[in-house]
């Protein structure tokens, strides 16, 4: 536990308050003047009267007094002030978060506790009803004011993944920390299949620290390793220390289409793509590179049959020839760039596909390459993964039944890049965000501009991890778009710490605060476990 955090107030201990006034949404007490009470408290409110046990986050604190005169405590200009032993105290506003039913079953909350209900600290065994719909891929431990619960595991539902996870936090707030924790749980459930394009090489091996120390990555997860696939442009001997594939895409995993999403593309650009939208990436590569524009004014020899592609030649017929240089020239860098892993002939999706559809974590290792080489490879990727599971889901089925696909989940780091209101050519990412939990494709959106992601993805997201927010345009563009009321947090958020989070997801009852497990103790807690 770190050294900022208190050991968690056992129930026994607990003082009693009474809780003063209710609404349905807001509830208020006061305690001494020196308790100690923190935004982010859990309390237990016991309703014996009518026999429910109610639960509230402390949401806000406000100075309280029982003096009649409003400016008493600057009255007297410096003097001697009253004492305060009884007539001064805390305020404590809460936000309810549910209620225990006379069944001991966990409701919404519709109603209210009597007034002057006990107030009180919960302990770990309250959260009982809390284990039992917890999610399966555990990354951390359910935080309450400064205190952490050790016994209460939180973790997001695999079942859901496929309806969309945001992971939303500024620089150094933990967003890699919280995705090798979830990457290694994932590798530890096989519930899910993953998928992660790593342009830095930290998943493999960890990276070196600014003060020298070695951190380590998600191939010194033993017991799990074979949850763990890694495709890899790294040289051979590498590739076979770690136990990785060579990364290869050919040429007819490139459309044209794709150009939308590594440049800028003007309206006469556009034309010329949407054009040629339907012809095979290898045939677009093989006519601009190899026949090139300056075939296109022998047109009538080249649809005579000179020419390998005499219908692409008469689709650009009439193209203007300086936007088509232009196209010519981008796949002509794209050809180039990425001849590490692009060749004609021999492709690696297919494998990493069914790999997926084992419900393996994905490791697409690209150290050295540019940012266009990772999303075309994640384009790519997309592409196919949907592609193949619309056609199963289109395709005749003799028995008459349709059967769900093994769920897959598709990260994207800095997201705004494909997810924007404005990125209308990511086509594929946006078609995957707007459809694919039809087909048990999830996105994981990962960004530090919640609100540089097109509204209507976010409104498909089913899954936020807010880890610290300091944009309030962002935290409440966040709280505008969770399926649960993230509001009343926003004070919460406002304070949150380096690797702390509040989980909001579909299936556990109210947002859940999280100190994510750091991945170092992680993975040596796992590892001794086997």
């Amino acid at each position: 536990m770190n050294s900022s955090e208190e050991s968690y107030q056992p129930l026994c201990d607990s003082p009693t308050y009474r809780l003063l006034g209710t609404t349905v949404l807001a509830y208020r007490y006061i305690v001494p003047h020196g308790a100690k009470v923190f935004v982010g408290d859990v309390v237990k409110i016991t309703d014996r009267e009518k026999g429910y046990t109610f639960f509230a986050k402390v949401t806000d604190l406000s100075h309280y007094t029982n003096h009649d005169e409003p400016h008493w405590d600057t009255a007297t200009c410096g003097g001697p002030q009253p004492a305060p032993d009884q007539d001064v105290f805390i305020e404590v506003h809460a936000t309810p978060l549910g209620f225990i039913d006379d069944k001991k079953q966990f409701r919404s909350i519709r109603t209210i506790p009597s007034r002057f209900s006990e107030v009180r600290t919960p302990g770990a065994e309250d959260f009982a009803f809390l284990k039992e719909v917890m999610g399966d891929i555990e990354v951390g431990e359910m935080r309450t004011g400064l205190g952490v619960l050790p016994d209460v595991k939180v973790g997001v539902p695999s079942k859901v993944l496929s309806q969309h996870m945001g992971v939303f936090a500024t620089t150094g707030m933990g967003k890699s920390n919280f995705m090798k924790v979830f990457c290694i749980s994932c590798m530890k459930r096989r519930t899910i299949g993953m998928l992660v394009v790593d342009p830095h090489g930290e998943y493999v091996q960890g990276r070196t620290e600014q003060s020298g120390a070695q951190t380590r990555g998600l191939t010194d997860y033993l017991p799990g390793r074979e949850g763990l696939s890694i495709y890899s442009v790294r040289p051979k001997e590498e590739r076979e220390r770690f136990g990785m594939k060579e990364l290869c895409l050919e040429h007819d995993d490139f459309r044209i289409s794709d150009l939308g999403i590594l440049y800028e593309l003007s309206p006469l650009l556009w034309e010329i793509v949407e054009s040629l939208d339907t012809f095979k990436g290898s045939d677009v590569i093989d006519f601009f590179i190899n026949e090139g524009v300056d075939s296109l004014p022998s047109v009538t020899k080249v649809t005579a049959g000179i020419g390998r592609h005499p219908e692409m030649a008469d689709v650009l017929r009439s193209a203007n020839p300086g936007p088509l240089r232009m196209i010519q020239r981008r796949i002509e860098s794209l050809v180039h760039s990425n001849q590490r892993f692009l060749g004609r002939l021999g492709s690696s999706i297919r494998s990493i596909i069914e790999e997926l559809n084992e419900q393996k974590l994905v490791l697409i290792d690209i150290p050295g390459m540019s940012e266009r080489s990772e999303l075309f490879i994640l384009s790519a990727i997309t592409r196919m993964i949907l592609h193949e599971r619309v056609n199963a889901v289109n395709a005749p089925h003799p028995d008459g039944i349709v059967r769900e696909p093994p769920q897959v989940l598709i990260v994207i780091e800095e997201a705004q890049r494909v997810l924007s209101a404005a990125g209308m050519s990511t086509q594929i990412f946006r078609e995957c965000a707007m459809e694919g939990r039809k087909f048990g494709v999830g996105l994981c959106a990962i960004t530090q501009q919640p609100k540089n992601i097109d509204s209507r993805i976010l409104a498909q997201m089913n899954t936020f991890i807010e880890m610290g927010l300091s944009d309030q345009n962002d935290r409440q563009i966040i709280a505008g778009s969770a399926k649960q009321d993230l509001t009343p947090m926003d004070t919460e958020v406002q304070t949150l710490s380096k690797g702390e989070a509040v989980i909001s997801t579909i299936g556990i009852p109210f947002p859940i605060s999280t100190k994510i497990h750091l991945f170092q103790e992680y993975l040596d807690q796992l590892n001794q476990q086997g």
